[in-house]
């Protein structure tokens, strides 16, 4: 089978990574036409397999010959950034087409310049990635994002090797933990922690924000404590390159988050360190006064990441999505993860807002 992909953005560079490992892993022959290089200064701040506006004949051509397309956020049936591509055209030709969500659906209607109604609407067998997104696609099938493990730069260093910093943190945005609900993991509140605690202790800290993923693995590979969004509830790719990097992880996964983590890999166990920001600080305290003990509950976590969470048994979700598409022409969510009823709607997405406003209020900002 041939899947070829299209996106308009790096998207943390999760596609790329899907494509390879798919080709890795199963047998499917998969690419991915990126719009453009999406790095500011051209010095590989994300990886690419083909550019559209580089060579265009090449996407069209790989189009032509593929079995299936997948669009991935901000692309439907109607988009025309890859023109002279026609992705209704290539569907009613006999190409099977479906769409991967990355983000909630008011960031993709916006990015799109459309309605949202026609994000919600869109009638294409659908995809979304098991992080907090899931809950706002209830009709998606939900799938894994992971990270290639067995790469050298996603794995844990030697235990000789000198690291360089205690604390590490790099957020994707700077916005603080009660500004935006989704689209922050509250850089200054999580900055001004990792100062508190180095004036407390002479632990060393590290922020890197806007650098190429290159130099955020490395550091982050030759940090002690990594911490990831500690305030919305969600897993993130950042956090789970620094587990598959043999680190201890701090971030907040809410109930949902957990039970979903648990339906993709097969086990009620999770390699974080779960913890909320405002109870952050004597956790980390904790774990920089106990090095040795840190430093084995990140390799529990790599741990739990190669037996749980490879990116070999975690691409099986896609080939079964292609394989389903193709039989039946559609795509179902999950009974486990379902969410058409009152209870479920609510445990996933009602309660988890609810609770952030009340964090939101206690913090001193109008939720």
């Amino acid at each position: 089978m041939r899947v070829v992909h299209f996106s308009t953005n790096s998207l943390a560079g999760m596609p790329l990574r899907l494509v390879r490992g798919l080709d890795r892993c199963t047998g499917i022959q998969a690419r991915l036409v990126d719009l453009e290089r999406y790095s500011q200064d051209q010095s590989g701040w994300f990886e690419h397999d083909v550019v559209f506006r580089e060579t265009p004949e090449l996407a069209v051509r790989l189009a032509e010959e593929a079995d299936v397309l997948h669009l991935h956020n901000y692309l439907d049936l109607d988009s025309r950034e890859f023109a002279p591509l026609d992705f209704r055209r290539l569907q009613q030709r006999g190409k099977l087409v479906l769409r991967q969500f990355h983000s909630i659906p008011e960031m993709v209607a916006l990015r799109m310049n459309v309605p949202l109604k026609r994000v919600l609407d869109c009638s294409l067998p659908a995809l979304v990635i098991n992080h907090y997104p899931e809950r706002f696609y209830p009709q998606a099938r939900v799938v894994p994002n992971f990270v290639p493990q067995d790469e050298p730069a996603y794995c844990p260093p030697g235990a000789d090797t000198a690291l360089e910093t205690d604390l590490f943190f790099s957020p994707s945005k700077l916005t603080g933990a009660w500004e935006n609900r989704w689209n922050t993991k509250g850089a200054p509140e999580v900055q001004a922690l990792m100062e508190r605690l180095s004036r407390e202790t002479g632990c060393r800290s590290l922020t890197l924000h806007g650098r190429p993923l290159a130099e955020v693995l490395r550091r982050r590979r030759l940090s002690r404590i990594v911490l990831d969004d500690m305030g919305n509830g969600s897993m993130h790719l950042s956090g789970l390159e620094g587990v598959s990097q043999g680190k201890p992880v701090c971030a907040y996964l809410d109930e949902r988050q957990l039970r979903v983590l648990a339906e993709m890999a097969g086990t009620t166990s999770h390699p974080f360190c779960n913890v909320r920001l405002e109870e952050a600080a004597p956790v980390l305290r904790h774990l920089l006064a106990a090095p040795g003990e840190a430093r084995e509950m990140g390799l529990e976590a790599r741990q739990w990441l190669e037996r749980y969470y490879t990116d070999r048994l975690l691409a099986g979700h896609y080939v079964q999505a292609y394989e389903d598409l193709a039989r039946c022409g559609t795509l179902e969510r999950q009974k486990a993860l379902r969410l058409d009823r009152p209870l479920a709607r609510f445990q996933a997405v009602e309660l988890p807002e609810l609770r952030w406003r009340e964090r939101a209020a206690r913090n001193g900002l109008d939720s």
